[in-house]
């Protein structure tokens, strides 16, 4: 019994120290960003806000257009950042999947059934 009660000890402190070495090497996605996407009418700018809880994202994006929130979620040094915008009387799912380096952010923007084009952005504050 002895042997069994100090391994759990052990194990315990192993699972947390795995647990935060996974957290602490997911990107920091939190802050403001300027993004600009291809369409297929030419290029788009927003502004986008994003609150980052572990590895869940929020936040809202924002232009000319209106604002509009978004949802998302890292792994590693990859975002997807998905929201929905109105367009033609219709709505249309926008998907965002990117690497982040630092405070800058590059991958590709997807238009719902529209196609798909590079995205990138830059983060401007916290």
């Amino acid at each position: 019994m002895t042997l069994k009660r100090r391994r759990s000890p052990v194990v315990a402190l192993l699972v947390c120290l795995i647990a935060l070495a996974r957290l602490a090497a997911q990107a920091d996605a939190a802050g403001e960003w300027t993004v600009s996407f291809a369409t297929p009418s030419g290029p788009a700018e927003f502004t986008m806000y994003v609150n980052q809880e572990g590895t869940r994202l929020t936040g809202r994006l924002t232009s000319d257009a209106g604002e509009f929130p978004l949802r998302g979620a890292v792994d590693g040094d990859s975002v997807t950042i998905t929201w929905t915008l109105p367009d033609a009387g219709r709505l249309l799912n926008v998907t965002f999947t990117a690497k982040i380096s630092g405070d800058e952010m590059s991958g590709t923007a997807r238009l719902g059934d529209r196609g798909q084009g590079p995205f990138s952005g830059q983060r401007v504050g916290r």
